[in-house]
């Protein structure tokens, strides 16, 4: 191939003598990549390059992206390197070839379009850069061709690896929990072995899950007690989901661990709306169980039937999870607690004991070097109390004929539908637009005369509509008159302040409460947008608690 190309390399100034102001661009995709140290290899070239043309290359125009896929045209890097060149700081980009700019050649064409544009000259260390038609074009090729290399590759890994995987040789370069992965050698191949701190983990937990009916709370607690921690030790104690996933696993009871179990795909609903992404495809579809290629691996274990107990145990709880059937809390997202945090629901459907708790106490458990010692408040009681209390206050027949007969005197000045009236006055603004454009058309000759006058006609029309509708609405305004008493205005607030639900009743609590702060002494403090007199002295009703349980407190008014 290098002996029919053209020499196209070696990119001069022109008539100019001025050197130009030069950008580095680089990449490498893997971890391995970068510890092979091949982006400062590029590096090293390309500067070579660059000097060799007599160019200047400012620090601030390297621009490197390590570990960041081609695919992705969101880039770090690249992104920096695209802004200063709309900024006019570059004159020429270099890159060792088309691939590390993209391996995707719909993405090759839009970035060399904009340099293009931009009036950027490209150089490619391995690629041609054209100065012809004819040169153009087998650039664009060389592009195909490093797309059709990237999609080679993976599919000559792929293959690879489903073929060593079909013959017999361990591919899971991760073992599971309680396992060791041992590398091949020259007289045995690769495979796990039981890590026997691990694997007595998985048993008490297997034990306690299935056996004594723990639960995922209390297993939690036992594991930070022992002073068991997760494997790779970023925390102290463990969270629920590398439980659950352990207790689905059936390879600990079945001794057989599966290869292409599951594909790389782009997620639709991704967790992390990030604007740069290293990958393309950051979620996992599992596979039909026929494409699952089994491998064994020592038994940890010993009762099969554990692994149907864990089974029924999870599909028990999902079904009756506290998120298809939960308490209903009226002040979450407005209550605090008096240390400065948050307060939010925590309780058991089991036992129907619901309580308001500080995020600290949550969050932090099962450790004890927490802040915050205050207690959970009941939810049901506060809710229920405070509800009473402010239900109390705008029932009050006095403060609803004050509010109807302000309302009922508002609506005769102003039953005008402003709303309605501003869209309108928009739309007649618009054909107002339209007519212009309609004369400038006609003016310069896009319109013939007859064409013009339906146009206008037509659009007059429609104006005339809108104007008529603004008048019968002022017309009906004028005579409009409110055909509702106070004292049935009053009598229709009272009933619907009683047969409200969950949601109006929140929205109702949104709308006047501020926020609510459990302190200390067990008290109560409110801050309303209204004056509430019976709740300016819910500081001295006390909210006391009543053991019930080892971890839960009931909370009952005193």
């Amino acid at each position: 191939m290098e002996n029919i190309l053209p020499d196209t390399n070696h990119i001069s100034n022109g008539d100019s003598a001025q050197p130009l102001q030069a950008a580095l661009y680089a990449r490498v995709s893997t971890e391995r990549q970068e510890k092979e140290e091949t982006i400062e290899s590029q590096v090293a070239e390309v500067k070579q390059k660059i000097e060799a043309d007599g160019n200047i290359l400012p620090p601030k125009n390297l621009f490197v992206d390590d570990g960041w896929t081609g695919m992705m045209l969101a880039r770090p890097a690249l992104d920096a390197m695209r802004d200063a060149i709309k900024e006019n700081q570059i004159q020429v980009v270099y890159v060792y070839d088309l691939g590390r700019l993209s391996r995707d050649f719909t993405n090759q064409l839009i970035l060399l379009r904009e340099f293009e544009i931009a009036r950027i000259k490209f150089i490619s260390l391995r690629d041609i850069n054209p100065t012809t038609p004819a040169e153009e074009m087998m650039q664009k090729i060389m592009g195909i061709f490093h797309d059709y290399d990237r999609r080679n590759t993976a599919e000559k890994f792929r293959r690879g690896k489903l073929f060593k995987a079909r013959s017999g040789i361990l591919i899971n370069g991760s073992a599971l929990y309680g396992y060791n992965y041992i590398k091949k050698t020259e007289t045995e191949p690769a495979h796990y072995e039981v890590n026997e701190e691990e694997a007595r983990a998985v048993r008490l937990i297997w034990h306690w899950h299935a056996v004594e009916g723990v639960s995922m709370h209390s297993i939690i607690k036992k594991l930070y007690d022992l002073g068991i921690r997760p494997r790779k030790r970023k925390s102290p104690f463990w969270s629920r989901g590398p439980i659950t996933r352990m207790l689905k696993c059936e390879t600990y009871a079945s001794g057989q661990v599966y290869y292409n179990k599951s594909e790389a795909v782009e997620a639709k609903k991704p967790l992390k709306n990030d604007k740069y992404k290293r990958v393309s495809k950051t979620s996992r579809r599992v596979r039909t169980k026929e494409d699952w290629i089994p491998f064994k691996v020592p038994i940890i274990i010993d009762d099969p039937s554990l692994y149907e107990k864990n089974k029924r145990i999870l599909e028990l709880n999902k079904k009756y999870a506290r998120k298809n059937k939960k308490y209903n809390y009226l002040l979450s997202e407005i209550i605090w607690c008096g240390c400065g945090n948050r307060r939010a629901g925590d309780g058991c459907l089991k036992t129907g004991h619901f309580y308001y708790r500080c995020i600290e106490r949550i969050h932090k458990f099962p450790r004890k070097d927490r802040r915050c010692y205050l207690k959970g408040a009941n939810a049901v009681i506060l809710d229920q109390m405070l509800w009473d209390e402010l239900m109390q206050h705008l029932q009050s027949k006095d403060l609803i004929r004050k509010h109807a007969e302000a309302w009922l005197k508002n609506q005769a000045v102003t039953s005008v539908d402003t709303q309605h009236r501003t869209n309108l006055d928009a739309q007649i603004e618009k054909i107002t637009e339209e007519e212009k454009r309609y004369s400038k058309a006609y003016g310069s000759g896009a319109l013939e005369f007859e064409q013009y006058m339906e146009l206008v006609k037509d659009a007059k029309k429609r104006k005339k509509g809108f104007q008529k509708e603004i008048e019968e609405q002022e017309a009906l305004t004028s005579k409009e008159s409110i055909d509702i008493g106070v004292d049935e205005l009053c009598a229709e607030t009272e009933k619907v302040l009683c047969t409200m639900n969950f949601s109006n009743k929140k929205q109702v609590i949104r709308d006047i409460i501020e926020k609510v702060i459990i302190k200390e002494r067990r008290s109560v403090e409110v801050w309303c947008h209204i004056s509430l007199p019976q709740l300016v002295t819910a500081s001295t009703v006390n909210v006391g608690y009543e053991p019930i349980g080892r971890y839960r407190r009931f909370a009952q008014c005193r």
